[in-house]
């Protein structure tokens, strides 16, 4: 039986493509009151640039400092005038720019959103205060050890600029110029690489001609895309005077266009992803080595990653490494049913109740779009969910077992790694 037909979900969805290669996506869900929309730009921070990290998203918060006739002010009074929950966010791929309201207010928001895409004022006088509001968030997640270290297991995992954080680097945003965020805005702000997607109440027709007219003759050349370097090396611990050590370590997966991400996510959900994960009864509430530990996917278009984190005081640092090495070694040929029915359950009522909000909506099939090129109907994942098995889980891998794993330690001394976990 299809998933169509054993999920008969109310869903509609849409998709269509301008001249320019802006992507629209849609769906439509008629029980709610709201609509909300996403545009996600291919100006994300692999296009930053060496000792440029943190350019793409001083432009984003840039972008929003006065478009068209509006000042800076007026941007944001605009958008919470029309009632817009609004959001703006850089991530490695994409600057996105996203807003949920009350579904009749939808196409009199869109006329905002051009502006800040397509004339953004960029004044110079606002430089500073933009600058200042990134430095502020980057000190915020440098005291944050968690973050830094999962940051630097990105930074050494990934092919360079792969694995570069998104939020910048304070030095580096500190030299920032206005030239440099007008041309980089200028270049990574354009129509082919865009997707637009909006969910909620719709009108599809309507809103496929309000988005020509506003994005329609928006024509620019295509930059080129980065270049892939080197990744980092397998091992590093990085000084923080503490009682804390945190631990994160990881080896690749594939990334979520392959179909085999499903088995390598529901492998690590029941490795460490809650309250009943393996590494979660083992190292926190039989052997009460940690306060926290997990594990979990993430994946890029291209590189994916099996990601665990850990953090622990220093005098059990080394067992709790060691213990969560072997929890990653004993996966393979140990699965039970037991735990890939609960996995299941979870990731279905995740996606169930995603379908109340046109926010996470929007912002789903957009992301969706950018690693599939397709859109996916809600049937059809509850189907690949239920597909999931021991068996198929376990031949996955029998074939890709946890391998090539890189570590990182922060904290007051540095963890004895096996030689073993780098094959």
């Amino acid at each position: 039986m299809r998933g169509e037909d054993r999920y008969p979900l109310k869903q509609q969805l849409f998709s269509t493509t301008l001249a320019n290669g802006i992507v629209l996506l849609g769906e439509s869900l008629p029980a709610l009151e709201s609509a909300a929309v996403a545009f996600h730009l291919p100006a994300g921070a692999v296009h930053d640039g060496a000792g440029r990290c943190g350019l793409a998203t001083l432009s984003g918060e840039m972008m929003l400092r006065g478009a068209g006739d509006r000042s800076s002010r007026e941007v944001i009074e605009s958008l919470e005038g029309a009632g817009v929950q609004w959001a703006h966010s850089v991530s490695t791929s994409h600057a996105s720019f996203a807003g949920a309201m009350v579904a009749r207010q939808l196409v009199a928001a869109l006329p905002i959103y051009a502006d800040i895409i397509r004339r953004p004022r960029l004044p110079e006088d606002e430089l500073d205060p933009a600058r200042q509001m990134v430095l502020r968030n980057l000190a915020g997640t440098e005291d944050d050890p968690a973050h830094r270290a999962m940051s630097a297991l990105r930074q050494l995992h990934y092919p360079a600029p792969w694995g570069m954080p998104a939020e910048g680097i304070s030095a580096e945003v500190a030299a920032l110029g206005i030239d440099e965020v007008r041309d980089y805005v200028a270049r990574r702000v354009i129509p082919r690489g865009t997707i637009i997607a909006v969910a909620g109440r719709i009108d599809w027709p309507l809103v496929v001609e309000r988005m020509a007219e506003l994005f329609g003759d928006w024509a620019t050349a295509a930059d080129a895309p980065p270049a892939s370097g080197p990744r980092g090396s397998r091992i590093r611990h990085v000084h923080h005077d503490s009682q804390q050590t945190h631990i994160a370590l990881g080896w690749s997966a594939p990334p979520y266009a392959a179909d085999a991400s499903y088995e390598a996510s529901a492998a690590l959900a029941i490795l460490g992803g809650g309250s009943s994960s393996r590494l979660f009864t083992e190292v926190r509430e039989r052997r009460g080595l940690c306060y926290s530990v997990s594990a979990g996917y993430h994946t890029l278009r291209d590189h994916a990653m099996a990601v665990c984190y850990s953090g622990a005081s220093t005098a059990r640092a080394q067992e709790t490494l060691d213990v969560m090495l072997a929890e990653i070694r004993r996966l393979p040929g140990t699965l039970e049913s037991a735990e890939l029915e609960r996995v299941k359950a979870r990731a279905k009522s995740a996606l169930v109740m995603q379908q109340e909000s046109s926010a996470a909506r929007a912002g789903d099939i957009a992301r969706r779009w950018y690693h599939l090129r397709a859109m996916r109907s809600l049937a059809e994942e509850l189907d690949r969910y239920d597909r999931l098995s021991v068996d198929s889980i376990e031949a996955w891998l029998a074939d890709h077992p946890p391998a090539g794993l890189t570590v990182v330690s922060l904290g007051r001394e540095p963890l004895e790694v096996p030689d073993d976990i780098q094959a």
